[in-house]
């Protein structure tokens, strides 16, 4: 084969990819701030060339890569342990043996299986002459506790040591992700989260399909909080179609390099069909050299023929496509609709009307699946279009179905639109504007003092705990977890010891004490005599003891040595029952003993509730209950979503399911979102103090695109002082770019949320978008008795925890007015009068399909949608 455009691994030409601000999307020679990235995007838009890219980045540098690719069947520790052991030559030649070896011990430790061992003695009595030897035999265990062994963390740990000795990047570069499990991408997210908080130059850099971000979404029990929570994990950078002027250079320059000559209608030609696909370029050029005229090169002719032959030899793959399992009968119906529209596109918020009640969400999720495999390409979110024309065309002779005819100027794809190529999501390329502003996490320049509903402080630095345990709960984005770090700050103030961790899909609850009490041994050995800090490591090991078995055996052996023998034996288990271990509400009797003797508290911090099992929870109602009668100085203080409180009162039932007293000793303090009057300051107040001059109108419009959320305003600031530049000064024109650039940002993260609603859930969604930002109230109030008033109530209730809506008293509205514009976009901003919001007053928008006199399927008669209208939103 012609090797004119190169190979995929090295092309003759790459095309950096831009987004509409002219923002590199690739990695360059200065990393991005942010260090976990992920590439996404439909099939065959480049995105393991990314990872290509970062690799021969990170070798003209002299950095370290470190690349795998995730896998259905093998587990992501070991994909892990085997990218690293094929590095280590490398990394031994960048950072010397030494230095080396003690990630090479954590790699093996990775995947190292528990092994039981064993010592024992054996006595004997007879033998020699005689024709009977006595045996017997006694074993015993030597492992007495299992290893915790080694984490993902602990691996990205020893590479941020590494990067100490030169300073140089390390990037650990991972494809593939969506062949991952669940429980696999759980660990990304933990690993993501765990590099962004290293403070050490090692970058995660992922890629996968468009269904990525809403995977890792599901994976993480942290949850959706648009733009808030899911941000804090990765910068997500969307690969979609390339425009024909990006396009062109690559096609052209390996031609003249080659001395190929061309004719610019045939550049033209190829083009349109490439239609922005960089994978289907190289296979239409290649062809197009293969078929060129020995004298005039690559004519109109020639691209015409070459554009034939390959969507020829691609009718086996439509046909495969259109049998797969997964393409269902949903799907299957969808793109027969686009097809028979031709390349006038389908306008998607008309077909979704038109679905009978309980339909449409089947028809937008065959939608949303088909834009994700690539055989469907969205256009400023209303129209979609077939992107391969040849699949288009092969689509519409299978079901003999005549295409309509073109109703305007042919449509060029959405590349360039505020929703194509942006990058990143993450909401600011550089994070210190911000953090100079409104300070960081640990100071901010100015604290916001929340109080409950009946006017009482919920931190605790200004209301003591009405019990031994706290629960702080609400919606992403609310400041759950800084209510834990402004206690932590209390704790540090006072010289009380606080032990601080995160609840996970991947380890147990008791795991996770256990390894954080490890990591606090040198501050109780400060504070605490040698014995009783002795006594506290030996209970965190027996902790996690295994039981400790003995084997007695006694055989016979009759014959004369030295000849054969013959022997019979009989075997026992030494111990009758299992060992029972430790249990934290021992370790708990032994912290509080230490808190007690040295008369200080000491907070036990558990944040990221959402993540825990039911196990872990009913752990913690448990170490909850034993607090509560011992008394002690010691305390349990949580931190979870909204459905935190309903969760622990399940789990107080344990196998019995019935709710106990033990959860509702929690003094639960509810996070609530913010009125305008007590968001205000969060803003006006740091920028005063720094100086920077705020338009009332801009202070107006940020506070109320915030929506009562102060991450989102946080996000939203950033956004402005970025925008703003030297001169520092915000008007209401860059708060409104900063508000639509970030919503537009978002838009990767609204179609992850939106499609891991259940049909319930987008229903309801679709019913409060409608009704703009007044809301509507609560289903439980709202709807008619019957089974559906108690689905959209639970419905309601998990949308909140996930931070999709709000709900204020009885009241609730689309949390995210960019997300509130989404949905009403995709699904028509006359939703309030539609089928959708009030079922049976939606008019269907087609007539039933015609039969032309041939019998074929005649093209159904929808409104022509032009290349004007796509255009409109760019």
């Amino acid at each position: 084969m012609s090797q004119v455009f190169g190979t995929v691994r090295y092309p003759a030409y790459s095309v950096t990819r831009t987004d509409r601000l002219g923002n590199p999307i690739s990695l360059g020679d200065v990393l991005p701030e942010s260090k976990a990235i992920l590439f996404t995007g439909p099939p065959g838009m480049g995105k393991s060339s990314e990872l290509d890219r970062a690799e021969d980045l990170a070798q003209r540098h002299g950095w370290t890569a470190i690349r795998l690719t995730a896998s259905a069947n093998v587990p992501l520790e070991h994909q892990l342990t085997g990218a690293v052991r094929n590095s280590l030559g490398e990394l031994q030649q960048r950072f010397r043996r030494g230095p080396v070896r003690k990630l090479s011990k954590t790699v093996r430790d990775l995947t190292r299986s528990g092994r039981n061992t064993r010592v024992g003695v054996e006595y004997r009595l007879g033998g020699g002459p005689t024709p009977v030897e006595l045996v017997n035999k006694h074993e015993w265990d030597t492992t007495a506790y299992d290893n915790l062994g080694t984490t993902l963390n602990d691996i990205a740990d020893e590479l941020g040591k590494l990067t100490e000795i030169d300073g140089k990047p390390i990037l650990l570069l991972m494809d593939n992700i969506d062949q991952a499990s669940e429980y696999d991408r759980a660990g990304l997210n933990e690993l993501a989260i765990h590099i962004e908080q290293l403070d050490r130059p090692v970058w995660l850099v992922a890629a996968g399909g468009a269904m990525s971000t809403s995977a890792l979404m599901r994976a993480s029990r942290r949850m959706s909080g648009i733009a808030t929570t899911i941000t804090n994990q990765f910068d997500i950078r969307e690969l979609g179609p390339l425009s024909d002027d990006e396009l062109r250079p690559a096609l052209t320059e390996p031609l003249d390099r080659a001395g190929i000559r061309y004719e610019q209608a045939a550049i033209d030609d190829l083009l349109t069909a490439v239609n922005g696909h960089p994978s289907r370029l190289r296979e239409l050029g290649q062809t197009a050299v293969a078929l060129r005229d020995p004298d005039r090169g690559i004519t109109a002719d020639v691209a015409v023929r070459a554009i034939a032959r390959v969507n020829a030899d691609a009718a086996q793959i439509y046909q495969s496509v259109w049998d797969e399992k997964s393409t269902s009968h949903a799907q299957k119906d969808l793109l027969a609709r686009v097809a028979a529209q031709g390349p006038n596109g389908l306008s998607m918020p008309q077909e979704t009307q038109a679905a009978t009640p309980g339909d449409w969400q089947e028809l937008d999720r065959a939608r949303q699946q088909l834009v994700a495999r690539g055989l469907l390409r969205e256009h400023d979110g209303r129209v979609v279009t077939i992107p391969d024309q040849g699949f288009r065309d092969w689509l519409n002779n299978y079901l003999g179905q005549t295409p309509a005819a073109p109703a305007g100027p042919a449509i060029e794809q959405a590349v360039g639109s505020p929703q194509a190529g942006l990058a990143p999501v993450h909401p600011i390329g550089n994070r210190a504007p911000v953090n100079q502003v409104l300070g960081t996490s640990l100071k901010l320049v100015h604290q916001l003092d929340r109080k409950d509903d009946q006017g009482r402080p919920i931190s605790l630095d200004q209301r003591l705990p009405q019990a031994t345990s706290v629960l702080f709960t609400g919606p992403p984005g609310m400041g759950t977890s800084h209510e834990l770090t402004r206690t932590k700050a209390l704790a540090d103030q006072h010289g009380w010891i606080a032990i601080r961790l995160d609840a996970s899909r991947r380890e147990s609850l008791e795991a996770r004490v256990i390894r954080s009490l490890q990591g606090q041994l040198g501050t109780f050995r400060e504070r605490y005599s040698a014995g009783e800090v002795r006594e506290l490591k030996h209970l965190l090991n027996r902790m996690a003891i295994r039981t400790r078995n003995s084997m007695n055996t006694a055989q016979v052996r009759l014959g004369i040595a030295p000849g054969p023998k013959l022997g019979l034996h009989t075997s026992w288990e030494g111990i009758a029952k299992d060992s029972v271990g430790r249990t934290l509400n021992e370790v708990a009797d032994h912290l509080g003993k230490l808190a007690t003797s040295g008369r200080q508290p000491i907070l036990l911090m558990v944040d990221n509730l959402d993540a825990a099992s039911k196990s872990d929870l009913v752990a913690l109602t448990e170490l909850s209950a034993h607090l509560h009668r011992a008394r002690q100085p010691l305390f349990l203080i949580a931190a979870g979503g909204e459905e935190a409180t309903s969760r622990l009162l399940e789990a107080s039932g344990g196998h019995a399911g019935m709710e106990t007293k033990d959860a509702s000793r929690f003094d639960v303090r509810r996070l609530t979102p913010l009125s305008p009057d007590e968001l205000r300051p969060a803003l006006t107040r740091p920028l005063q103090e720094a100086g920077i001059r705020c338009d009332p109108e801009a202070v107006d419009h940020l506070v109320n695109a915030a929506n009562g959320n102060p991450s989102r305003l946080r996000t939203l600031t950033s956004a402005a002082l970025e925008l703003a530049g030297p001169d520092r000064d915000i008007t209401a024109a860059i708060a409104t770019t900063a508000t639509e650039g970030l919503n537009v940002r978002s838009r990767a993260l609204y179609d992850a949320a939106w499609y891991n609603c259940s049909p319930t859930e987008k229903d309801l969604l679709a019913r409060t978008a409608s009704h703009g930002a007044q809301g509507m109230p609560i289903p439980a109030r709202s709807e008619a008795t019957g089974r559906s008033r108690w689905d959209l109530d639970s419905a309601a209730q998990k949308l909140v925890s996930r931070g999709l809506l709000t709900r204020t008293g009885h009241q609730i509205r689309v949390a995210d007015p960019g997300f509130q514009n989404w949905v009403q976009t995709r699904l028509g901003v006359t939703a309030a009068r539609s089928g959708i919001a009030h079922p049976g007053l939606a008019k269907p928008s087609t007539q039933p399909a015609q039969l032309t006199a041939t019998g074929e399927r005649a093209p159904e008669a929808r409104p022509a949608v032009t290349s004007r209208d796509l255009q409109a939103g760019r």
